[in-house]
């Protein structure tokens, strides 16, 4: 069964959080409860998909959208409206919030205040079928998946960085992690393969680029 929230992660500046879901390319749906918000600013790389319409030989370019919308409801009615893959996805609002796509698995989302922060994650956990839960009790930068029945979980209690991380908390924890590599390579069996967690950080802390 797939939910409409996998997991939650708390990030660091105690106003923002992660929120997971199944795939950021079709489930526009977070964002219609968005929808009354002013848009200041936004960033959409999209590319034009036709479906079972189109060759297979034709593969459209990616493209910035620099249409104009005062709403998330206007820019949700052009979506729909449209044949489009949607590969980045970033909004500024004018009340301060923020919506940051992350590669195609989840959204980065940020609000003004802890009570914002924590008023809106139990809203979308009541919009998708979940109970609300304990945030004062959740650890930053901790990740925490959801179950239909019983409170979040995690499997481990290693911190993930974040965009709000001082460089040098960052390069303590680098360290950290490349050690921990070293022994897990070291640790090997015959015929497994090491997963490099370095280049996985490096790629999650500097999203924010289209994919071209």
């Amino acid at each position: 069964m797939n939910l409409l929230i996998r997991n939650i992660q708390l990030l660091s500046n105690h106003k923002s959080f992660l929120l997971g879901v199944g795939n950021t390319r079709s489930d526009l749906w977070l964002l219609l409860h968005f929808k009354h918000l002013e848009i200041k600013d936004y960033k959409i790389c999209y590319q034009r998909n036709n479906g079972i319409h189109q060759r297979k030989s034709t593969v459209y370019p990616k493209r910035w959208l620099k249409k104009r919308f005062n709403t998330t409801a206007e820019l949700l009615d052009y979506l729909y409206s449209k044949f489009y893959d949607i590969h980045y996805l970033q909004i500024e609002f004018t009340n301060g919030w923020a919506i940051k796509e992350r590669p195609q698995i989840s959204y980065n989302i940020y609000t003004s205040s802890t009570e914002e922060r924590d008023t809106l994650i139990n809203k979308l956990l009541f919009i998708a079928g979940l109970e609300p839960i304990d945030i004062p009790n959740l650890k930053l930068n901790i990740s925490y998946y959801f179950k239909a029945t019983g409170q979040p979980y995690c499997y481990d209690d290693d911190p993930s960085p974040d965009e709000f991380w001082s460089e040098q908390r960052l390069s303590d924890w680098k360290k950290l992690a490349a050690k921990s590599f070293s022994t897990r390579e070291e640790n090997l069996l015959p015929g497994d393969h090491p997963v490099n967690d370095i280049h996985f950080v490096s790629t999650y802390i500097n999203d924010g680029q289209a994919p071209f």
